[in-house]
């Protein structure tokens, strides 16, 4: 339906880099890490599948601005911020804190990123920034931005989880992996992943927010099919989105050295420490051929 837009200093295919460790053998297992953080410099990941037909989309529109929300460590927020620029778009974030609006010593390097690429701020107060989803609050922001193309949150809609057929193709075409591990913020990517994998690959998400068990409904409506391949585990949060613990940092580090990959401390940390917790817990088969996938949101390690 769409054609998607080149962008320049993009690389497609990103490698799929083997982790070659004792661990992994004693396990009986193979296992890979799928390079999307090398995909662009600022427009990393997962962000740029979400985004590709989103903007193409804004383009056929005559959209002037693409707006969306995100709190201060948001990779979507960042990764619009730059898209935009890339583009031709002027951006708005809609910020939760309103602590923020005055406070610019106190804004993220991801908020700092996404300033230093043109994007313009409004710091909502939590009791506001909850009314993102509410269709009447929209419909106001609509009209008060009558040529914005209005992203949900992380940037997660019907167009953002077609944008994942293509991972999946190249991934396929890569390996025949049995097992799909990805961060979930929003939940649009375990989403697209899910819908276009076969259905004897597991696609597995690992949450980096407390309680994301709410997000289970909206996942299923957008993989659109009673698809039984995925799995959201919500037990390795390290304590909510933002924050994490000592055994967390201690295996982002472990995991650092070993395969000379960085991670970012809100999506991709989490992801390995709970994909090492399900190794130790006997989740994967002998023989299983297990994907990591990297996101990418690596401006989050700054600061």
């Amino acid at each position: 339906m769409y054609q998607t837009m080149p962008i320049p200093h993009q690389q497609i295919p990103t490698p799929l880099q083997k982790l070659v460790s004792p661990v992994f053998a004693q396990a009986g297992i193979e296992v890979w890490i799928k390079r999307d953080d090398l995909n662009h410099p600022l427009i990393q990941g997962n962000k740029w599948h979400k985004l590709k037909l989103n903007l193409e989309q804004a383009k056929q529109q005559g959209a002037q601005e693409l707006i969306s929300f995100g709190g201060a460590y948001s990779n979507h927020i960042a990764a619009l911020a730059a898209a935009g620029k890339a583009y031709g778009f002027a951006t708005r974030g809609f910020i939760r804190g309103d602590e923020l609006a005055h406070n610019n010593q106190a804004w993220s390097a991801t908020l700092k990123t996404a300033a230093e690429n043109g994007m313009m701020f409004e710091f909502l107060s939590r009791s506001e920034y909850r009314l993102r989803h509410n269709p009447s609050w929209l419909s106001d922001l609509q009209q008060s931005y009558p040529n914005g193309f209005i992203l949900p949150e992380g940037g997660s809609n019907p167009l953002a989880v077609a944008g994942f057929e293509s991972l999946i193709n190249e991934l396929n075409q890569q390996l025949d992996f049995s097992h799909l591990l990805c961060a979930v913020g929003t939940g649009g990517s375990l989403a697209g992943m899910a819908k276009f994998a076969r259905a004897d690959q597991q696609v597995w998400g690992i949450a980096s927010l407390k309680q994301a068990d709410y997000l289970i409904p909206q996942i299923k409506d957008w993989i659109a099919e009673d698809k039984q391949n995925w799995h959201l585990w919500t037990e390795f949060h390290g304590g909510g989105y933002g924050k994490t613990t000592d055994e967390i940092i201690n295996k982002t580090n472990e995991f650092e050295t070993q395969f000379n990959v960085l991670l970012d401390p809100i999506y991709t940390a989490k992801l390995v420490y709970g994909f090492y917790q399900l190794l130790s817990n006997g989740c994967f088969k002998r023989g299983s051929r297990v994907v990591l996938y990297h996101s990418g949101g690596l401006q989050g390690r700054e600061g």
